[in-house]
């Protein structure tokens, strides 16, 4: 099972986009997908994959089953191409809750809810707030693979330096508890990319920057029609399937498949590895 999270540092990046567009890319080549929304806030992946009235509603919800109240089965919605556990509004008070109930492994919870379904899926795509906090630590603790999407701005040059410096540094702290634990930064994804001049003088010193990034070969367009898709609650390849795309626009999913296989080929050398290793 490959196990990631889509995570920047810098809001407004389409983390939520390319976390659902990779997990409809991934569902359309016949791999079990669930989708982890792990943000309260509104407009998060639960709205993106139209099921924005989860966000509030009673019940049991993905707080109560983080705090080892629940089942995560309980809370699936099966929806092809892809299976998705529906972020909640409460989930902004668990770091608190978490405190006051005295939880000294708060930072595994998620990890933890995960493990009934473990091998229900062949990838597990989790999608926190870009904000620093407990929800990111339990993101990136629970898959152990980060996929970074930046705009290839000034402003996206800079700040990839910070995810790769909290993520080693979280991978350091834990370390000391688990010797063999690692969190592996997949890639940086150039995403809501315009072509403009800019954009290739941020792209040529990412490229040069090996011995830190690895910059994917795939390039997401900033077209319209991903706004369209995140309005109507589709992803872009069932936005497609419903209204069609222009032609200059097909290279949005050719791109979101393109990523698609690397992630699988990521996961399939992640269990080669282990394979290796139990031999």
């Amino acid at each position: 099972m490959t196990e990631l999270v889509t995570w920047s540092e810098s809001g407004g990046v389409g983390k939520t986009t390319t976390a659902i567009n990779l997990g409809a890319a991934l569902g359309r080549r016949g791999d079990d997908v669930l989708l982890v929304d792990l943000d309260p806030q509104p407009a998060s992946l639960t709205a993106a994959a139209g099921h924005a009235e989860a966000k509030t509603a009673d019940g049991t919800t993905i707080t109560d089953v983080l705090l080892d109240d629940g089942d995560l089965r309980e809370l699936l919605i099966e929806d092809e191409p892809f299976d998705l556990v529906p972020g909640h509004e409460s989930l902004a008070s668990l770091e608190s809750t978490a405190r006051a109930q005295g939880i000294s492994t708060a930072e595994f919870l998620l990890r933890s809810s995960l493990a009934p379904v473990a091998d229900d899926y062949d990838h597990v795509i989790v999608d926190p707030p870009a904000t620093l906090n407990l929800l990111v630590d339990n993101a990136l603790i629970a898959t152990g693979n980060v996929l970074v999407p930046m705009e290839m701005t000034r402003k996206g040059e800079q700040s990839i330096g910070g995810v790769i410096d909290t993520v080693t540094a979280l991978e350091a702290q834990l370390q000391r508890a688990q010797p063999d634990f690692a969190l592996d930064v997949i890639g940086v994804l150039p995403n809501k990319v315009e072509g403009s001049s800019l954009n290739q003088q941020v792209r040529e010193t990412l490229e040069a920057e090996t011995e830190t990034v690895r910059l994917l070969p795939v390039t997401v367009p900033d077209y319209n029609v991903l706004a369209k898709a995140w309005d109507e609650g589709l992803d872009v390849f069932r936005y497609a399937d419903e209204h069609g795309l222009r032609a200059y626009q097909e290279s949005l999913l050719e791109a979101y498949e393109d990523l698609a296989a690397i992630v699988a080929a990521h996961g399939a050398d992640e269990r080669q590895a282990v394979a290796n290793t139990d031999d």
